[in-house]
């Protein structure tokens, strides 16, 4: 079997899990046209992987056209088992891995503006409860969720928005 970490952070793949956690099904097509940059038979490719390692659900087909549409549901089983504190410091290194090589690939490049890329690093450490942690928490889902949900336009491009969550270790 194919190590999750792999399966998860994959940034295609990480797009559609994130694609998938705010509505409760979607279709490749669906997902294509809020992810207008990825090729559609990379979009299929990266689908097939999730199904395989259980990440995703189909949960009914539909015949269109001679072709069959899959409706994919995330399964959230899977991730929550994934989640686990033994594996945790993988989960965690693979994660900051992964925005480490993106960095790496995007300095690499001698045409890279991080200005007008609108490059940023950002730590603040905020000072709340519990019950004031988990509304800014639920805050920022909402917004977030608000711009997956837009239709991409002529002028769009993909932007990588990292947002870790962490106690303040001194």
């Amino acid at each position: 079997m194919e190590d999750m970490n792999h399966v998860l952070l994959h940034p295609i793949r990480m797009r559609i899990i994130q694609h998938l956690a705010t509505r409760d099904q979607m279709t490749a097509g669906d997902l294509g046209s809020l992810m207008p940059d990825i090729p559609r038979t990379t979009l299929y490719r990266h689908l097939k992987k999730l199904v395989k390692a259980d990440v995703l659900t189909v949960v009914s087909e539909n015949r269109i056209r001679g072709a069959v549409e899959r409706v994919y549901s995330l399964n959230r089983a899977t991730l929550l088992a994934a989640n686990t504190l033994e594996n945790a410091t993988g989960n965690a290194f693979g994660f900051l891995m992964r925005i480490y090589a993106d960095f790496e690939q995007y300095f690499a490049n001698k045409e890279a503006d991080p200005g007008k890329d609108r490059i940023f690093l950002n730590k603040t450490v905020f000072m709340l409860s519990d019950e004031e942690y988990d509304e800014l928490l639920e805050e920022l889902r909402i917004i977030l969720a608000a711009y997956l949900e837009r239709e991409s336009k002529a002028h769009s491009r993909p932007r990588n928005l990292t947002i870790i969550s962490a106690p303040n270790i001194e």
